[in-house]
């Protein structure tokens, strides 16, 4: 007996927000997809969404740290579960662990905590790691640690890559070696991404023209916009073509810098990630990070001395943020939060509703609050 998802809206990428029912297929996929609000005869209703509730492709989180208590850096398979988890209330179906500034052998254990975990992901899944630093500017360090900062190194991703895939490895784009690192990192298939750089226009030119793909919490701990030297923030206003990283908590980028950047630039370019750390999902508090702490306050992040320190919005609280201050439709939004991440990874087979591909679903109520998700066909989230 077929089994479907009744009569929610669905919302993807260049589609009509229309009523349908979505077919679950015994293969992790989605068989078909009825139109209406009736589900096809003989079928089993899993879920009905009474024409209200809002199917949107499974979010994908390209750059988060850590949740609810635990951060990679803790470096074991209880702090990926738990991340993972946490991520699926965010309506997460796919998520980057993401690493921190620390000594390489701190990464390789970070990277295979995230190993580990994909032996069996049974929360969120987690097909790549997302390598921020070490190969960062000390001057734009931001709440990173600078001690461990160094130059970038082909071998030392190569040693992580071995354990875990790497994704995506953030770096800043003007230090000695970075240009033929990225492109070294290009024939090997893994995005790079300039992050905590002083770089100028040229210099990020530059390594665009190596491989440079994306922008790293765009407008943070980046060479900002002058009228003399547009830096990197100017980059990704000029930038057609550039992937560009986006934390839409309204303090990381307030809400006419969010308005600008998405007047500016298409919603083909932009991607919503949180950056969320091991204080996201805990509240307003005071928690431990690596040999400082977080003081969590009206959901700003920051270390003693005043930076942020990554943030604690969930996905759909970005979302909401984004449709609220931009007024898009959600099927142009849709992109942001799913497709535009999945295309630029190279990951096919995910990242819209359509016949084919994983039935990785994040259903919302008309507020944009996550009420259930599910992955690979599975509810593995319900409100």
């Amino acid at each position: 007996m077929a089994r479907v998802i009744n009569d929610v809206l669905l919302v993807s990428p260049n589609a009509h927000i229309r009523p349908v029912s979505i077919e679950l297929g015994d293969d992790n996929c989605i068989e078909q997809i009825h139109e209406g609000h009736d589900p096809p005869k003989g079928s089993e209703v899993i879920f009905d969404g009474g024409g209200e509730v809002q199917a949107m492709p499974g979010f994908i989180d390209i750059h988060t740290h850590g949740a609810n208590g635990f951060d990679l850096s803790n470096a074991t398979l209880e702090a990926v579960e738990t991340i993972a988890e946490a991520k699926l209330a965010e309506g997460v179906t796919t998520f980057l662990p993401t690493t921190w500034t620390a000594s390489p052998e701190e990464t390789i254990a970070m990277a295979k905590a995230a190993a580990e975990y994909r032996e069996n992901q049974r929360f969120a899944r987690a097909p790549l790691l997302h390598v921020e630093g070490p190969f960062l500017n000390p001057s734009q360090a931001g709440a990173q640690n600078p001690k461990e900062m160094r130059l970038p190194s082909v071998e030392e991703i190569r040693k992580i890559n071995e354990i875990c895939p790497v994704g995506i490895v953030s770096l800043a784009v003007e230090l000695e070696g970075a240009v033929s690192f990225v492109r070294e990192m290009r024939s090997m298939g893994i995005i790079t991404s300039a992050a905590h750089s002083a770089a100028t226009y040229d210099e990020y030119r530059t390594a665009r023209e190596a491989g440079l793909k994306h922008l790293t919490h765009y407008c943070n701990q980046m060479s900002g916009l002058h009228h003399r030297e547009v830096g990197l923030v100017g980059a990704g206003l000029l930038d057609d073509k550039v992937m560009i990283e986006i934390i839409c908590d309204t303090i990381h980028l307030n809400p006419e810098m969010i308005k600008i950047a998405f007047k500016h630039r298409s919603c083909d370019q932009l991607m919503l990630i949180t950056d969320s750390i091991a204080a996201s999902h805990l509240g307003d508090g005071v928690y431990p990070l690596h040999d400082t702490e977080i003081i969590v306050k009206n959901g700003e992040a920051r270390i003693p001395e005043g930076n942020l320190a990554g943030s604690v919005v969930t996905f759909d609280e970005a979302l909401r943020h984004v449709s609220r201050i931009t007024k898009l439709t959600l099927n142009e939004l849709s992109k942001t939060c799913a497709a535009n991440q999945a295309h630029s990874l190279g990951i096919r087979d995910r990242g819209m509703i359509k016949e084919g591909l994983l039935a990785d679903l994040t259903l919302l109520t008309p507020k944009l609050e996550v009420i259930a998700t599910y992955v690979g066909g599975e509810q593995r989230y319900s409100a």
